[in-house]
């Protein structure tokens, strides 16, 4: 019968955490590790691909003759990992941007744009921080795409809604509830920390 060894069903970040506590380090030191590790990525790693792969857009009818200070608006970006890299040197991620606005409880207007983001120079690093990486850098690097698109779309459909706001994201390096403790950020940036 074979052995039990916790966290063999643990998620590859799971993984690494669990290794770099296994190593004897204190929660201050894991937090800066994954803070040099993450740094060293952003150093490291070069973009070289960034592509729209698809498009959805929706707007009804109400959104048009609405007070546009009545609409209600979500953003909320999602990153799926594709590759981390640690076997060839190139991660890859799925950042798909959703923007709405809702009249009331009636979403009126909706706007998915999906990219495909990859980048090379992965070296010396784990799961958890190609992650991390992929999760800040890769989104701030598609949002500005999306949000010019977003305004192109918005121009075309005669919404004139208010512009995308400019966001800051916040790298966490925490785990569980230790993620979105931080500060707020200066200024007309929206904080915006990983899941």
């Amino acid at each position: 019968m074979p052995e039990n060894h916790q966290g063999a069903n643990a998620s590859p970040p799971e993984q690494a955490a669990q290794g770099t506590a296994a190593a004897g380090l204190n929660h201050q030191e894991i937090f800066e590790a994954r803070r040099d590790e993450y740094n060293k990525l952003v150093a490291s790693a070069h973009l070289i691909a960034l592509i729209l792969e698809k498009v959805d857009f929706k707007i009804l009818p109400e959104a048009l003759s609405a007070d546009k200070t009545t609409l209600k608006r979500h953003l909320a970006p999602k990153t799926k990992i594709m590759s981390t890299g640690l076997d060839d040197g190139t991660c890859m991620a799925s950042v798909t941007w959703d923007v709405g606005f809702k009249l009331k409880n009636k979403t009126v207007v909706k706007c998915s744009a999906s990219y495909i983001i990859s980048y090379d120079g992965v070296k010396d690093c784990t799961a958890d921080g190609v992650t991390i990486f992929l999760e800040n850098v890769g989104r701030v690097a598609t949002y500005a795409y999306f949000r010019a698109l977003y305004a192109q779309l918005d121009w075309s459909a005669n919404l004139g809604s208010e512009p995308l706001p400019v966001i800051q994201f916040l790298p966490s390096f925490r785990k569980g509830s230790e993620v979105g403790k931080s500060p707020p950020p200066k200024g007309n940036a929206v904080e915006m920390t990983p899941p």
